[in-house]
């Protein structure tokens, strides 16, 4: 269950930065088509863009950590033995769910604020620029819950910590 769900989360986070991507692309070609072929350019188009990037960041960080892909200093780890190393990679999950579960406490204030400001051309409210952070905490946590989970279970190249 836990690696059907890990494997799960991996391939639809995979999707959605690739999607992100995509409609970065999309968006900035025609930005660039409207403006220099027909001096029409949308105004709109910047901040959805930045919105895009940031959804895509967050997602990406979420998706580094379960693949235990994130820039690692390992140096530490490597001289420890496997056990003390295992229960290094423990911690650093542990630290990575509490960190999620700040930013989805923090953010929601953060929200709050921003929920009467409007975003410049798209007259809708600013803060969904920082829904995102709420997605990439809340996913942080279960990332580093799931590879906790199948590190106890004992499963190679389960992520977390140094990889």
């Amino acid at each position: 269950m836990i690696d059907r769900l890990h494997h799960a989360l991996g391939w639809l986070l995979e999707r959605a930065v690739g999607l992100l991507a995509l409609v970065m692309l999309v968006l900035a070609l025609a930005q660039v088509g409207l403006r220099y072929l027909f001096a029409a350019p949308l105004l709109w188009v910047e901040e959805v863009s930045v919105m895009a990037l940031i959804w895509a960041a967050w997602l990406g960080a979420v998706l580094l950590w379960l693949r235990a892909g994130h820039i690692a200093v390992d140096l530490v780890p490597k001289l420890l033995g496997p056990g003390a190393e295992r229960a290094l990679a423990h911690l650093m999950d542990l630290a990575a769910m509490v960190g999620g579960v700040a930013l989805v406490w923090v953010n929601a204030q953060t929200i709050t604020v921003f929920g009467g400001m409007e975003m410049g051309s798209l007259e809708i409210t600013a803060s969904l620029k920082y829904y995102p952070i709420t997605a990439g905490g809340a996913g942080l946590a279960l990332a580093a819950a799931l590879n906790m989970a199948r590190r106890w279970r004992g499963r190679p190249g389960a992520g977390g910590g140094a990889p």
